[in-house]
């Protein structure tokens, strides 16, 4: 701002005694009602911003500051967007954690008597957004509220862009935290001290990137259930409800509430039946894990990094969203994965069918957030055309998939599909679907639809003609051949005459405005044509919007059925997405084993093969009853934790319902797939690598059972070396003796290999390397065996540690095995000439020749050499040292 006055607030300027303008005076009501929220009030074209919210708004936004007058001498700073593009600049405040009030003009100002009326119709929010058609389409957009009693913690869940209600029963502060991070929601409801006594959640909350709202404790009450929710939610039914746990009704009132206060409708006709989840019959795996094995993306940009990401070929909105809600939810009933599985199969044996269902799902728009719409009163009649096109649609899908997925969808019955199909052909009737069609313009109706509105239609039509033939007359009378009948917001119809013709004018034609180069004249004739214009406009309008209202009604009353129509759409989605992967990447079909059994042949691991093709080396894996304990040892960047991953996203895709990378695939079903792998500092909470590791090895133990499969890597190697040997051998024992899960733990402690070999649960397992002269190749095949060596100054070498580094640490690692079974390790005897890692090069020093027999070992390309050749030169080599 560049006026120099002193910028105070409106409600400094107030205790001073100053007289608001009419206008601020309604600016400042709204304000009252709405505290500590962004107001954008509507002025014509523009929403501004005044005081406080024009300077946040114009750091956000990054427009200018200006300011709108004075109020008793002080400047009234504002900042202003225009009304047609407000929704991108919405977002951007509420991403950045702020509410957004609009005020819109609620009376046409030309009708207004005194200022124009203007009302708060909405509240924008993190979890709730303004614009449904931009919100992010293929993820949910949750609003939560959440509830504890005694040791009971309940979570509410809404997308209000796609209509899910969800309720979550929890038993502990740590799975509110792993719903949370699973669910995302973008806003939390809660109250004022009502983390207080639980340190961990607090914690969580305040570091996490979900929006903190808080209401008054009061309104956590099942009468605010009472009051709101059955107003607000049609499909809501508190008894049903209850039964599920009557503690579930106080944040569903909260929830309800604060809906009803920041939303103006009478009630939301999207919103689906309340559903409770219960994911104890699920098998169960943490938000940590599924980003710790790449099944989920740590980060949007990582997306097509996961095997989300990778599986994620639906074409459509509704069928993404779908897929992330089926990963969250992996089955543990055998027969509802075996259908998944038979539907998956049969949409895979015919591929041109395939190809034919993604065409059809490709062309259908996002009919949840489209009857958000319709419910909120943004609906248009493109949307509505839309909605039509998908009952087409899907009757079309219905007929190519035939019976094959009656066991996973839940079909329409025939009074539901008659009542849509009334509905899309009444829509496709009634509906202009030319580009740009509008109520505004009064084509959004087709012709031949009502009689009366063809009529009107037809009259706005030649009151052009007749306003052409008008021109025409005045310009004959009057000789003006410039003269011409213009019209705009403000003046509405006139003449217009440049000034140099301004003496041709007749007496009938009343001066209105002067400007620059022109007059502008009013006749009674041209007065009475306006009326008859506008009357003709505003009748249309009315009629039109009369019969798109009853259309808009219609499609409501079929709300719950669209819905369903939407679900099984969805559903069909990732199905197809599930088959079209599978096909091009040559997944198989997992048998699926009543017994505890892994029997993996030539897996891989997707994302990797994606990406190296051919180069891939695929991996045999046998884990069962008798032998359930693998124990994988080998050089770093050998692949081990390549191989725990493949097992384990095989072992999670055949519980979605999907194909899995490997040749064959017999497998049992798991309670819960736990995982280690990898460091995880949480620096920030005060936690080391090891302390994380421990922590999460605990929670492992705590909950695993024999029916588990746990994957954990490099066990113990944030401590000290005799510590972390110590730690890891009693695990092997723990989990080969207690646990009895399927596991593959990997080390660098080659110690634990004979352990295993005494273990006849257990076995050793290694990703075959070569040593060839000193030259380490690895093969990357997983072989039942003990590492022999680890290779780890190879590797060491191969990022690019200094030789004299090298060097030296194989001279300790020398000696260090020399001593092996020794007490006193020789570990005084430090090389004080070690080179700094970041010093020039030393001076190459000549090595003494190595003698002939070295350098004929060092030639001998035993591996392709045969037994009997071997023992040939081992014969020789002996006759020449002897001799």
């Amino acid at each position: 701002m560049t006026n120099n006055s002193e910028t105070l607030s409106l409600e400094e300027i107030i205790a001073k005694g100053v007289k608001l303008t009419p206008m601020m005076e309604q600016y400042y009501e709204v304000q009252k009602q709405y505290p500590n929220i962004i107001i954008m009030f509507r002025m014509g074209d523009f929403y501004e911003l005044f005081f406080e919210d024009a300077r946040v708004a114009s750091k956000i936004l990054n427009i200018s500051l200006t300011h709108r007058g004075k109020l008793g001498g002080h400047p009234i700073p504002m900042a202003g967007i225009p009304h047609h593009a407000a929704s991108a600049y919405i977002d951007r405040i509420t991403n950045a954690g702020h509410k957004v009030a609009i005020c819109e003009q609620v009376e046409d100002p030309k009708a207004a008597k005194g200022i124009v009326k203007r009302a708060v119709t909405q509240v924008v929010s993190p979890g709730i957004p303004y614009d449904l058609d931009k919100s992010e389409s293929q993820n949910h957009k949750y609003i939560a509220s959440a509830f504890i009693n005694q040791d009971m913690y309940y979570l509410i869940l809404l997308d209000y862009t796609t209509g899910d209600f969800l309720g979550l029963n929890l038993k502990s502060q740590q799975s509110l935290i792993e719903k949370l991070q699973l669910f995302r929601p973008a806003e939390m409801i809660s109250y004022l001290g009502q983390w207080d006594n639980t340190k961990i959640i607090q914690d969580y909350l305040n570091s996490s990137p979900i929006h903190n709202t808080h209401l008054s404790e009061e309104y956590f009450s099942p009468k605010y259930t009472d009051i709101y929710i059955e107003k607000l939610i049609p499909t809501f039914k508190r008894d049903e409800v209850i039964k599920l746990h009557d503690n579930i009704l106080a944040p569903i009132g909260a929830l309800s509430y604060y809906i009803c206060s920041t939303q103006s409708l009478e009630n939301i006709s999207h919103i689906r039946p309340f559903q409770m989840l219960n994911f104890e019959k699920d098998m169960k795996i943490t938000y940590p894990t599924l980003i710790g094995l790449e099944i989920f993306p740590k980060s949007k940009e990582a997306y097509k990094d996961s095997i989300l990401g990778h599986i994620d070929v639906t074409r459509t909105a509704m069928g993404a969203r779908k897929l992330k809600t089926v990963f969250q939810s992996p089955l543990r009933d055998k027969k509802k994965i075996q259908d998944r599985l038979n539907t998956v199969q049969e949409l895979m044996n015919d591929h041109q069918r395939l190809s034919e269902i993604r065409s059809v799902l490709f062309d259908i728009r996002d009919i949840e957030r489209i009857m958000a719409k319709v419910s909120t009163g943004k609906v248009n009649g493109a949307d509505l055309i839309n909605l039509g096109h998908a009952y087409e649609a899907y009757q079309i899908l219905m007929q190519k998939l035939a019976s094959i997925v009656t066991e996973v969808l839940e079909p329409l019955d025939q009074t539901k599909l008659k009542s849509l199909k009334a509905l899309a052909k009444e829509i496709t009737k009634t509906i202009n679907d030319q580009v740009g069609a509008t109520l505004e313009k009064g084509n959004l109706i087709k012709d031949g639809c009502c009689e009366k509105r063809d009529r009107l239609a037809k009259m706005s039509e030649s009151a052009v003609d007749a306003l052409i033939e008008l021109e025409t007359k005045y310009r004959q009378e009057t000789g003006i051949n410039n003269l011409k009948i213009k019209s705009n917001n403000v003046a509405g119809y006139f003449i217009e005459v440049s000034k140099s013709h301004t003496k041709k004018v007749p007496d009938y034609f009343i001066r209105r405005q002067t400007l620059v180069n022109s007059e502008r004249y009013q006749s009674p004739e041209l007065a009475d044509f306006e009326k008859e214009m506008i009357s003709a406009k505003d009748k249309l309008y009315k009629l039109e919007k009369q019969i798109f209202d009853q259309l808009v009604e219609k499609v409501k009353n079929n709300a719950t059925s669209i819905l369903q129509l939407s679900q099984n759409i969805s559903l069909i989605d990732v199905f197809q997405s599930f088959a079209w992967v599978s096909f091009q990447d040559n997944f198989s079909r997992p048998k699926i084993s009543d017994e505890k059994v892994l029997n993996v042949q030539q897996a891989w691991h997707p994302l990797i093969k994606s990406a190296i093709k051919d180069q891939f080396v695929c991996h045999d894996l046998i884990l069962n009853d008798k032998k359930f304990f693998g124990l994988i040892t080998g050089p770093n960047m050998a692949g081990k934790t390549t191989v725990m991953r493949e097992m384990a996203i095989i072992q999670f895709l055949t519980q979605v319902g999907c194909f899995v990378p490997a040749q064959e695939v017999t497998i049992g079903l798991t309670d819960y797939i736990f995982s280690r792998l990898g460091a995880s500092d949480d620096i920030i909470k005060g936690q080391s690598t090891f302390m994380v590791e421990m922590s999460e090895t605990a929670e492992i133990i705590r909950h695993a059972t024999e029916n588990s499969l746990i994957i954990l890597d490099e066990i113990g190697r944030g401590t000290s070396t005799y510590d972390g040997l110590s730690i890891a051998w009693s695990l092997v024992e723990y989990f080969v003796e207690k646990t009895k899960a399927l596991t593959l733990f990997s080390t660098h402690y080659h110690e634990l290999i004979e352990l295993v070999d005494g273990l006849k649960e257990a076995k050793n397992l290694t990703v075959k390397t070569v040593n060839e002269n000193g030259n380490v190749q690895f093969l990357y095949q997983l072989i039942e065996q003990g590492a022999a060596q680890s290779f780890g100054i190879h590797v060491a070498k191969l990022a690019g540690l200094p030789h004299e580094i090298l060097q030296r640490s194989s001279e300790i690692l020398s000696e260090l095995e020399a001593h092996k079974d020794q007490t006193n390790l020789p570990l005084n005897k430090v090389n004080h000439n070690q080179l700094d890692m970041f010093a020039a090069p030393p001076q190459v020093v000549t090595q003494e020749k190595p003698s002939a027999i070295m350098a004929q070992l060092q030639e001998l390309d035993i591996l392709n050499m045969t037994p009997i050749q071997a023992l040939q030169k081992l014969h020789e080599l002996k006759s020449d040292y002897i001799n």
